[in-house]
């Protein structure tokens, strides 16, 4: 029978500072509202998702 593995061990995670826009649609209103104010203040930052340019038509 094979010997039990230890658990791994991570890195324990700070607060988040980096929001991308995506991860804003799925907070409730409160939180939504709060990290809006966070960002706009200039504690939290945004990140800018780079599209590639494409011909629109």
């Amino acid at each position: 029978m094979p010997s039990k593995k230890k658990p791994e061990k991570y890195a324990v995670l700070g607060p988040k500072d980096c929001w991308h826009t995506y991860g804003l649609q799925v907070l409730t209103p409160k939180k939504f509202a709060y990290v809006v104010s966070e960002i706009l203040n200039g504690r939290h930052k945004l990140v800018k998702s780079q599209l590639p340019n494409r011909p629109i038509g």
